[in-house]
């Protein structure tokens, strides 16, 4: 498959987290036009599980203009590893340190308009300190159990993308999700062990 081919581009915003590049380009298709690139710092998420419970971060978020509950997430401070990061967000949002890390992958957010992936990890073995919540951050730790996250991701409760399939990959690598049958009319189903 062709790949875009990217001519010129120029920044249209920028702030200490993030800028905004127009890109002018040729399409795969070979008709040429502009691409709007929104680019990040390197960003990573935690899925945290505590025994059979996970544990998630609830905050407002403005553009979805509601509180969220999600995985705990956020962008490297410079030369920041993507484990580094994860570490350090998850002290800061909800005072979680953890003797276990894994790496589950890398996830695209917005793959069409948002450049970097964000690197997901699991974080078990936690013991509790201080928070350092930046002073425009409200975030609350909510304890679920993992079933009940599973199902609230499944039915749509939980929102955010990031979080639905930090989950996902979660439930496969430890085994606590199986394929089901696909029904085509239903369409796919997973369900989790017992």
């Amino acid at each position: 498959m062709d790949r875009y081919q990217r001519i010129d581009h120029r920044e249209i915003y920028r702030n200490p987290w993030l800028r905004v590049e127009v890109h002018d380009v040729v399409h795969p298709t070979g008709a040429e036009g502009e691409h709007v690139l929104i680019c990040t710092p390197r960003a990573s998420a935690v899925v945290i599980a505590d025994e059979d419970d996970l544990i998630f971060a609830r905050q407002p978020r403005f553009a979805a203009d509601a509180e969220t509950v999600e995985l705990v997430k956020g962008g490297a401070h410079g030369d920041e590893t993507a484990l580094e990061c994860a570490q350090r967000e998850t002290r800061e949002e909800l005072g979680i340190e953890a003797e276990r890390w894994q790496y589950l992958g890398a996830l695209y957010e917005i793959p069409s308009i948002v450049d970097n992936p964000v690197e997901l990890f699991l974080a078990t073995q936690i013991y509790h300190v201080d928070t350092e919540a930046e002073r425009v951050e409200q975030i609350e730790l909510v304890r679920m159990p993992r079933d009940v996250a599973f199902a609230a991701a499944a039915s749509g409760r939980l929102h955010d993308a990031i979080t639905v399939a930090g989950l996902f990959r979660y439930g496969f690598f430890t085994g606590c999700l199986t394929t089901a049958p696909v029904d085509a009319s239903r369409g796919p189903t997973s369900t989790p062990a017992p």
